[in-house]
């Protein structure tokens, strides 16, 4: 899986950011999207950011509410998660899914992009919402239906540190007013929606996030 490049920029069950964990986010969209309105950046720059560590292997359940830091990304204002990525020398991957809210064609979901900074606060990569896939249901207590990406990070040729997830302003109706030749988001989501029209669920600006982290054996090992 390739991921744009570009110069720009929980603890368990604990929301990522620069604000305490929010309460859970209102179920109506109506209700969330104007709560997104009223939304107003936390911060002016990424190292600001409150990020939650990752663990080596496993899972983290976290919620993007109404009570969620935002931040004006190139792409627009956005809620978002932060996380600091797990230590060691050792390849993983990390899937980040977010759970559908109501089933679909009558649901919802955040649609998340991520981008992977280094230990300046530097982004190296963003991902796109064509890395998105739908992913089902799991057969265990809380695996529910959503989108998911999967990132693969190797620390012994990558200084990648952070990640942050957010989401296109423009599917929340509220694109930047400037859309830089740097901003690799907000152009490619617009196309995105074109390409597939009504099949697209609604975008919340808000939802819940499953990140796993799953190390990289070795050809050979085992």
């Amino acid at each position: 899986m390739s991921f744009h490049r570009s110069g720009w920029l929980a603890s368990f069950l604990l929301l990522a950011g620069c604000a305490a964990a929010p309460t859970p986010y209102p179920a109506g969209l109506g209700e969330r999207f104007a709560a997104y309105e009223r939304a107003a950046p936390c911060c002016t720059d990424p190292a600001q950011f409150d990020y939650a560590p990752l663990p080596d292997a496993g899972t983290v359940q976290a919620t993007i509410g109404s009570e969620s830091p935002a931040f004006e990304f190139h792409s627009g204002l956005s809620p978002f998660a932060a996380f600091r990525l797990p230590g060691g020398d050792k390849p993983y991957r990390v899937r980040i899914k977010t759970l559908f809210d109501g089933e679909p064609p009558g649901g919802s979901v955040f649609y998340p992009v991520v981008a992977m900074l280094d230990e300046s606060f530097v982004v190296t990569r963003v991902s796109g919402l064509e890395n998105l896939r739908l992913e089902p249901s799991l057969a265990r207590p809380g695996g529910g239906p959503g989108l998911a990406l999967v990132a693969p990070f190797d620390p012994s040729v990558s200084r990648e540190r952070y990640i942050v997830v957010f989401t296109p302003a423009v599917l929340l109706g509220a694109p930047p007013e400037d859309r830089s030749e740097g901003d690799m988001v907000t152009l490619p989501a617009i196309d995105w929606l074109q390409r597939n029209g009504r099949r697209v669920l609604d975008p919340s600006p808000y939802g819940r996030l499953e990140i796993l982290v799953a190390p990289v054996e070795p050809p050979g090992s085992g």
